[in-house]
């Protein structure tokens, strides 16, 4: 502001002085050009007509010799003209104000016309020092009142940025604490505080989802894992308590296998899953879906024939993507295995590919089993999450999230849709969308 205030100053007090010596300087050449025009009798009517008049210029007209002959001095100013141009210069004089005289200093354009008379033009600098003091007041009072202004608008900001902090502070002391239901209130103003609270809310709104999750992860575990483990612990105890027996022993070892089995490819996917999340970088190639389509088919068509399904393709041979074998016939594997589990005897399971409209490429599993309905779609993608309550079929409710966690890796998405119709069963068709591989360049014809 003070840096303003003396720019302001400086910028129109030259350009008031340089206006006023402008206007000293068109006065000059009007009475120059009227005595070019009617001569010595001209110039001097001219000069005791506007040194009568009101006005903030001053006259004066002398003769070669310096005699004064008309206008509002009675001596030349105590100037010496060096060249036939006009000279502007300031030079002081005396003003009888009431009793006493006082000094005041002027503005004056002097020069000598044609045939040697003297004519000067001048202007009282009070004029120019009085504008300046008014300007000076205004621009005092107008820094002051913004200096004033940003002292107090600053301390109130630091007041209200203190308690938004301090907001902050409680609200992060709270979650820490346990409450995950806490929140950063958002005022509505849009400012830095307002998108740091928004986006404190949504990483607590994730973080209480995760917990969430991992809690349901964590009570499906031990449901999983209790179960098994009861029926195992229960069965070595029959065997144990019963009478020796061959048979019996080797039917209770046989299905303790089975339960040790169960409790080991919960733990198999679980690591499975962590390892696929965990995971920082992949190293993509380019792969032919119709290759990975084709090779999980044939491996899955035996296991439809025993099951009674019948197992198609529909895969066009010139669709490539860009990302890991591997884990694309893995989470096709998942797909398949997902469909023919819960798809009935006589039932019908389609694996198809497509190019889509936005670029990309899906894989699509369709099945003609009893299917998901549309508002618990989102939750099946979820970890753990089964729609049976009771748990009565094998599985452990991972495999479509290691489908969905492939298609994050590969920046594509997992889409659940309705699939074949049959009997009045809706199905169910399992939709990775994966991004398309950019064309191969072709080197220079030789």
């Amino acid at each position: 502001m003070l840096a303003l205030f003396f720019y302001v100053y400086y910028s129109t007090a030259i350009q008031v002085a340089r206006e006023a010596d402008d206007a000293v300087r068109r006065e000059y050449q009007l009475l120059a050009s009227a005595y070019e025009s009617g001569g010595m009798r001209e110039l001097n009517q001219q000069v005791i007509e506007r040194a009568a008049a009101e006005g903030p210029l001053q006259y004066m007209l002398a003769d070669p010799e310096g005699r004064i002959i008309a206008g509002d001095f009675v001596a030349l100013p105590d100037h010496e003209l060096t060249g036939e141009a006009p000279e502007m210069f300031n030079f002081p004089y005396s003003v009888q104000v009431g009793s006493r005289t006082q000094t005041e200093e002027a503005r004056a354009y002097m020069g000598r016309l044609l045939n040697g008379p003297i004519l000067m033009i001048s202007r009282d600098r009070r004029e120019v020092r009085a504008a300046a003091a008014r300007m000076t007041n205004a621009l005092s009072w107008a820094v002051g009142i913004a200096i004033a202004f940003s002292i107090i608008a600053g301390l109130v900001a630091a007041w209200f940025a203190a308690r938004r902090i301090e907001h902050f502070t409680q609200t992060m002391k709270e979650v820490m604490a346990g409450d995950l239901t806490r929140r950063v209130g958002v005022i509505g103003w849009n400012d830095e505080h307002d998108i740091l609270a928004k986006n404190l809310n949504d990483m607590l709104a994730r973080l209480q989802q995760l917990v969430h999750a991992q809690r349901e992860a964590g009570d499906a575990i031990a449901h999983d894992l209790r179960t098994p483990l009861a029926r195992l612990k229960q069965r070595i105890e029959e065997a144990l308590a019963a009478p020796p027996n061959q048979e019996a022993d080797r039917d209770a070892l046989r299905k303790a296998q089975e339960e040790t089995d169960r409790v080991l490819k919960t733990f198999n996917a679980v690591l499975q899953l962590a390892r696929l999340t965990a995971a920082e970088s992949w190293r993509f190639s380019r792969v032919e879906l119709h290759n990975v389509v084709a090779e999980m088919v044939e491996f899955y068509e035996p296991a439809a024939e025993e099951s009674g399904l019948e197992l198609s393709m529909q895969c066009s041979p010139y669709l490539v993507v860009n990302g890991d074998a591997r884990l694309v016939a893995q989470a096709l594997a998942n797909l398949l295995d997902n469909a023919m589990k819960y798809t009935p005897a006589g039932g019908k399971v389609k694996v198809s590919t497509a190019a889509r409209s936005d670029g990309r490429v899906e894989v699509r599993v369709a099945d003609s089993g009893p299917g998901v309905p549309p508002d618990m779609r989102p939750e099946v993608l979820k970890r753990f999450v089964r729609l049976e309550k009771h748990r009565t079929s094998p599985g452990v409710g991972l495999g479509l999230s290691l489908v969905a966690a492939v298609a994050d890796i590969h920046g594509g998405e997992l889409m659940l849709e309705d699939g074949l119709t049959a009997a009045g069963a809706r199905g169910l068709a399992a939709v990775l969308v994966l991004p398309a591989a950019p064309p191969m360049r072709r080197g220079p014809a030789l």
